[in-house]
C-alpha cells in the first residue's frame, strides 16, 4: 500500500510539473505615444527582453506563474529625432536607471474568448527608479509553442517622478499623459 501511495504521489508531482512551462520573449513591440504643445509624438523601445512561466490545463492557458520584462532606457527612438530622444532619456534618468522593468504580481482572471484569452492582471512597473502597481487588461493568443500578449495603458509621467520633456527654450512641452502600447511574443524553448 505504501508503494502505491508513493507512486501516486510521484505521478502527481511529475504531472503538475509538466503543466508549468518556461517561456522566453522572442519578439516585441513597445510603443509610447503622447502629445505636446506643438505636435503629437511616438517612440519605440527597441531593446526589450523577458521571460515567464505559464500554466496550462488540457492545453488551455490557465494562468501565469511569473512574467518579467526589461526595457533598455537608452534604446528609446522617437518620431521626432535625436533631440527629443536625448531629452526623454535625460528625464528618464537613463544614466542612473538604465532599464525600465515590469513584473507581473497577480492574474485576476483568464477568460477564454474567440481566438484566445482575455486576462486581467496586476504588476509592478518601474520607471526611473520609481515603482508603481498597475492594472493591465491584456489579450493573449496561443499559436503552437508561442503566446502573444497585446494591450495598452495610459500613464502619467509625473506618477513616476519623471518631468515631461521641455525643448526649444520651453516652446515645446510634452503632455504628462503617455499611452504605452505593447505586443510581446513569448516562445516555449522546448517546442521546436
Amino acid at each position: 500500500m505504501k508503494k502505491l501511495i508513493f507512486f501516486f504521489f510521484a505521478f502527481l508531482v511529475v504531472g503538475f510539473s509538466l503543466v508549468a512551462q518556461d517561456y522566453k520573449l522572442t519578439k516585441s513591440s513597445v510603443k509610447m505615444s503622447g502629445t505636446s504643445t506643438l505636435h503629437d509624438w511616438t517612440a519605440d523601445v527597441t531593446k526589450v527582453s523577458g521571460n515567464g512561466q505559464l500554466t496550462f490545463s488540457n492545453n488551455a492557458l490557465s494562468g501565469i506563474k511569473s512574467l518579467n520584462i526589461t526595457m533598455t532606457t537608452n534604446s528609446i527612438k522617437s518620431s521626432k529625432g535625436e533631440t527629443m530622444d536625448k531629452n526623454m532619456r535625460k528625464e528618464l534618468k537613463d544614466k542612473d536607471y538604465p532599464t525600465m522593468t515590469y513584473a507581473l504580481t497577480k492574474v485576476n482572471s483568464v477568460t477564454p474568448k474567440a481566438g484566445g484569452y482575455a486576462l486581467e492582471t496586476e504588476g509592478k512597473l518601474t520607471i526611473a527608479g520609481t515603482t508603481k502597481t498597475i492594472n493591465l487588461s491584456v489579450t493573449g493568443t496561443v499559436n503552437g509553442g508561442q503566446i502573444t500578449f497585446k494591450g495598452s495603458k495610459k500613464l502619467k509621467m509625473t506618477d513616476f517622478n519623471v518631468e515631461p520633456p521641455v525643448m526649444f527654450l520651453g516652446t515645446l512641452k510634452t503632455a504628462d499623459e503617455v499611452t504605452i502600447t505593447f505586443e510581446t511574443t513569448f516562445s516555449n524553448s522546448t517546442v521546436k
